[in-house]
C-alpha cells in the first residue's frame, strides 16, 4: 500500500488512498507481510522537522535526519487501530507484488512508477525502514490513532 498522507510505512498513507475500500468493505490491501513492523510518521511531522532545519540559519552541512513517528506498527496493527476508531472491523489483506503492480497500473501510474513502487515495497519487506535507530530526536508526536481520528472521523 502506498499513500500520500503518512510515511514511510505504506499502510499508513494507504489508509487515505484506500479510504473507499476501507469504508465500503472494511479491508485495505498491500504487498507487505501483515506482521512486519516499521516506523509510522505523519506528513505534518515531516513538514515540522523540515521547517525547523530550513529555518535554522546556523546549521550547515549535510546530514541524515530520521523522522520515525512515535511508534513502529504493522499492517495488522493499523487495521486494529482503524477498527477501534471507526467502530467496525477493518482488516489488512496481503496481495502479491504482481497484483500490487497491476493495481498501480490500473490507477494510471506509468510502468516505471509502478515498478519503482514494487521495488520500494521489496526494500521495505527486506527491512530498509528499520535502518535508522529510534532516538528521541527522530521520534515525532502524531500517532496513527490520532491521525485516524482526525482524518477518518472528518470524512
Amino acid at each position: 500500500m502506498v499513500g500520500l498522507e503518512r510515511q514511510p510505512q505504506p499502510g499508513v498513507g494507504a489508509a487515505r488512498w484506500q479510504a473507499g475500500s476501507i469504508g465500503g468493505d472494511g479491508v485495505f490491501f498491500g504487498p507487505l507481510p501483515g506482521d512486519l513492523k516499521a516506523p509510522t510518521c505523519a506528513t505534518r511531522d515531516i513538514a515540522d522537522v523540515a521547517a525547523k532545519w530550513l529555518l535554522d540559519r546556523s546549521w550547515q552541512g549535510v546530514a541524515d535526519v530520521p523522522v520515525l513517528g512515535p511508534e513502529d506498527l504493522s499492517q495488522n496493527d493499523l487495521a486494529e487501530i482503524m477498527s477501534e476508531v471507526l467502530g467496525r472491523p477493518v482488516r489488512y489483506q496481503r496481495v502479491s507484488m504482481d497484483a500490487f503492480r497491476a493495481t498501480q497500473l490500473e490507477h494510471g501510474w506509468s510502468e516505471a512508477m509502478a515498478q519503482g513502487m514494487v521495488d520500494m515495497m521489496a526494500a521495505k519487506e527486506a527491512g530498509i525502514d528499520n535502518a535508522e535507530p529510534r532516538t528521541p530526536e527522530a521520534t515525532t508526536p502524531t500517532t496513527f490513532r490520532q491521525w485516524c481520528e482526525e482524518c477518518f472521523k472528518a470524512s
